[in-house]
């Protein structure tokens, strides 16, 4: 079968090095690299799932009140959008 595949410039680089280093056709290299990676997809080795640490950070200061901070960053915010707008006039 014929068709036309578009590969990353490195995924590209690595299939030439193959090509190259056991002398044969990039054909040859491209369809090498895609049986094994069938095979690999195929076999029965399972891929161990991801999983991140977490760690708790602890509860926030009680002197600091969160919500008045964001609506201060709000209100600054709205201000200098204003301030902006107002120099474009």
């Amino acid at each position: 079968m014929r068709t036309t595949i578009t590969l990353e410039d490195t995924i590209y680089d690595d299939i030439r090095k193959i090509s190259y280093t056991k002398n044969i056709p990039l054909k040859s290299a491209i369809n090498l690299v895609l049986a094994k990676g069938l095979q690999f997809l195929e076999s029965e080795q399972d891929i161990p799932e991801f999983s991140q640490k977490s760690y708790s950070l602890g509860k926030p200061y009680s002197e600091y009140d969160l919500i008045k901070a964001l609506e201060s960053a709000g209100n600054l915010e709205a201000a200098e959008i204003k301030r902006k707008l107002e120099l474009r006039k």
